[in-house]
């Protein structure tokens, strides 16, 4: 078996669906039972349940297989992250893309910092959707990107550098007199009537919703989709809701919306990304810079 591998069933693990899980690897759906199959012979046990047609089921020897694949991913990067250092570094430019956060995250203030560090590079980061941040990451237009987790599954381990930076609570945003709004916390059953506005695929909100519905063998009933998040507040009645981090959302609340945890909250990394074997020790430099303001500006 390889990292990938793992990655592949962690992911059908997560969305509890071959189909579902093929095409956010960019695999067919053959090609993902394939290797679902190839885990398990070599492995003597089965890991899925596919008798439900309707819901994939994990089995006990799957729920253990799940977190020792976590870890080894886990383990992976962190080798590669470790290594990185004793790369020479030879960028005389490094262009960053990341994701519509770069204000209300304050990551762009982050690096011009950084950039005034380092006068021997000069450093540029580019904002767009996440992804066209990650067709331009994989195109090698950009050096590295600054995405969700979420929005990380076709980018293999093997290939790309994933390292955390900062956390985020996806909340349920809803009018203060929704019928929902007096709850302290939401269940993703309590959305079944629900329409939801959305940011659109590629945002790394879409798919957690996605993915936390399934987890509950439903589908969310969408009805709207924005680039822009006060649009979507905007547009909030009695009748529907939106799922936005907390963090993003912020600076677009009013008196006239509400925030809610979800029952089992749902916690995203904001990770900067770059191909392994072009880390080096300006790039790790970087992402220590970008991670211990984080963590203080989180204390404060």
């Amino acid at each position: 078996m390889t990292i990938n591998d793992l990655q592949a069933f962690v992911m059908v693990y997560d969305l509890r669906h071959i189909s579902n899980a093929a095409v956010e690897l960019h695999l067919s759906q053959s090609e993902l039972s394939k290797r679902m199959r190839a885990l398990e012979n070599e492995l003597n046990i089965k890991l899925l349940d596919t008798h439900n047609k309707r819901r994939l089921q994990i089995t006990p020897a799957g729920e253990t297989f799940y977190h020792h694949a976590h870890k080894m991913i886990t383990d992976y990067e962190t080798m590669m992250h470790d290594l990185a250092p004793n790369r020479p570094t030879t960028f005389a430019k490094l262009i960053i893309g990341a994701i519509l956060i770069s204000g209300q995250y304050n990551i762009a203030k982050k690096i011009a910092t950084f950039d005034t560090q380092h006068p021997d590079t000069e450093i540029k980061i580019i904002e767009d959707e996440g992804d066209q941040i990650v067709k331009r990451l994989l195109s090698g237009e950009l050096q590295a990107a600054i995405i969700r987790d979420t929005q990380t599954t076709q980018l293999q381990p093997t290939e790309f550098q994933k390292q955390p930076l900062l956390a985020d609570e996806l909340k349920i945003i809803l009018p203060r007199d929704h019928p929902l709004a007096a709850q302290p916390v939401i269940r993703i059953q309590d959305l079944a009537r629900q329409k939801i506005a959305t940011l659109p695929p590629g945002s790394g909100v879409y798919e957690p919703i996605i993915a936390l519905f399934a987890q509950q063998g439903m589908t969310p009933q969408f009805f709207f989709e924005s680039t822009h998040i006060e649009t979507l507040l905007g547009i909030l009645n009695q009748n529907n809701v939106t799922f936005l981090f907390k963090q993003s959302v912020l600076p677009f609340m009013t008196e006239h919306v509400v925030m809610r945890s979800l029952a089992i909250p749902f916690i995203s990394q904001l990770n900067f990304v770059y191909p392994q074997r072009t880390g080096n020790q300006l790039l790790t430099d970087l992402i220590d810079y970008l991670t211990v303001t984080a963590q203080e500006n989180q204390q404060v």
